[in-house]
């Protein structure tokens, strides 16, 4: 946050405020696995622990994903990582087909060890909630810490041939001796010894790398962009059979990668869900392997003069369920919904006014909010401005528990998008939506405060679609209400002095 307005004498440092609207997150109570730690070697062709030998036992492998859209009855499994305890997730979609890949970088070749081995990426599904946290990564890229926001997809082993045949078709219609030769001739065999992985989106963030990679699909040069996802090794039960963990150190992340290419090409994949044929449509991440740490994370504002600021560059607040619904699904009509993230920007200017006795307004202009379309992922960013009320409260009191309510919030995505002629957003009280919420500080034993706030949103999305575009011919309006709670756990209040 690069501009400050002061009022009332209060100044607010606000480094990035931000609101990650339809997320579904995934509980972690009960025993969970040990985070994987970096060893002092990671995959970057260097020998980084001094001991004589160039990435020493860690996996060198990277991968190239390609979009697909494979409808799927859908599948029940349970997994347990690094992050959950044993939970259980549905499959819904097949969206992508991690080819593995020889990268050239910074002059520097890495050749996969085991070009057998292809991931199908499972769309993921669960009504249990799943709580945000911090971790250090570190790769050929960067080293960075990055903030995991939810489980988005299940990466299983995968055999594949480029073999352009309605494989699912024939197979149901040949007696099953045909069928066998037919799948000992054509269809690959699932790779074994091999991790599952569960992959959780991050707090999107830019990057710039350039990257030459070559597979069975295409020989390029790539531009990654911006960080997605972090995939953790999972372990994976389905119907009664256990996928152990092979190397719980090993953890990859993907990033969007640019030029976006259309290959249009036919393949056959086989793993542990079935035999299937696929289109590649275009390329859409890069991923490589990385070594992660776990952080602390915490929801602690400073004292001053016995309340807190209740909306900081710490503030963080997750949506329980559901997603934004754009275009509601029709009869002839196809439904679009979208994650969403709204956080501030550099040019984002901060206002604060009234005071802890009296209640305050905090308004802020020039926010972004990012809409991720499901499916595509394709990011829709929207100038967005936003306006709080906060209740009175009590200075000194150990606890102090007041309404809160998001009074208007407004948006709209810049003309010339080749999906939208228009996207509106508003939501707040003053727009008909009413959203109230609640917030509690808790001051704990060092002085400072613990805050556990919550809004109910209600808003409306406006749309017309561009023409030429998907949604040519199509507009609309749509309305829902979300929750959006942050994400700090309850501490204990501290003694009232008096």
């Amino acid at each position: 946050m690069k501009k400050i307005n002061e009022i009332v004498g209060t100044k607010i440092v606000l480094a990035s405020f931000f609101l990650v609207f339809p997320v579904v997150f995934f509980g972690t109570t009960g025993i969970v696995f040990g985070q994987g730690t970096p060893t002092g070697e990671i995959c970057d062709g260097k020998d980084d622990n001094g001991n004589g030998v160039v990435d020493e036992g860690v996996n060198c492998d990277h991968y190239l994903s390609y979009l697909l859209d494979k409808s799927i009855n859908p599948i029940k499994v349970s997994l347990r990582d690094q992050f959950i305890s044993p939970t259980d997730f549905e499959l819904v979609l097949i969206e992508r087909l991690l080819n593995p890949v020889k990268k050239l970088h910074e002059g520097l070749v890495f050749n996969p060890k085991r070009p057998d081995l292809h991931y199908l990426a499972y769309r993921l599904k669960s009504p249990v909630t799943f709580v945000p946290r911090s971790v250090l990564i570190e790769n050929q890229f960067e080293k960075n810490t990055i903030k995991v926001t939810k489980p988005r997809y299940l990466l299983t082993p995968t055999g594949k041939k480029k073999i352009g045949i309605p494989i699912e078709k024939l197979l149901s219609t040949m007696p099953s001796t045909a069928a066998g030769k037919l799948i000992a001739s054509v269809v690959p065999s699932i790779p074994q010894n091999a991790n599952h992985y569960l992959c959780y989106d991050v707090e999107p963030y830019t990057t710039a790398e350039g990257v030459l990679v070559k597979d069975q699909f295409q020989n390029g040069q790539f531009e990654v962009i911006r960080g997605l996802y972090l995939c953790n090794p999972t372990e994976k039960t389905h119907n009664g059979k256990v996928s152990e963990i092979i190397d719980r150190d090993n953890h990859l992340m993907c990033y969007e990668a640019i030029p976006h290419n259309q290959v249009n090409r036919k393949a056959i994949t086989h793993d542990q869900f079935g035999i299937t044929s696929q289109l590649a449509v275009r390329t859409e991440e890069i991923c490589v392997p990385t070594v992660k740490t776990h952080l602390p994370t915490a929801c602690t504002h400073p004292d001053e003069q016995g309340t807190a600021v209740v909306f900081d560059g710490n503030t963080a607040f997750q949506n329980t369920g559901g997603q934004l619904t754009i275009v509601q699904s029709a009869l002839g009509t196809t439904g679009q919904t979208a994650d969403a993230m709204l956080q501030s920007v550099p040019a984002t200017v901060v206002t604060r006014t009234g005071t802890p006795a009296t209640g305050e307004t905090y308004i802020f202009e020039t926010e972004m909010l990012s809409m991720t379309l499901t499916g595509s992922g394709r990011v829709l960013n929207l100038p967005t401005s936003f306006e709080t009320h906060v209740g009175p409260r009590t200075t000194g009191n150990p606890v102090q528990s007041f309404d809160t309510d998001m009074f208007r919030l407004q948006g709209q995505l810049p003309p010339g998008d080749p999906d939208f002629d228009l996207l509106r957003i508003t939501a707040g009280t003053y727009f008909g939506l009413p959203s109230p919420g609640h917030t509690t500080l808790t001051q704990l034993p060092d002085g400072n405060w613990n805050v556990d706030s919550f809004f109910d949103i209600t808003y409306r999305i406006d749309f017309v679609g561009a023409p030429g575009g998907p949604l040519s011919g199509q507009s609309g309006s749509t309305t829902g209400t979300i929750r959006m709670a942050d994400t700090c756990p309850p501490v204990e209040p501290a003694p009232n002095a008096n």
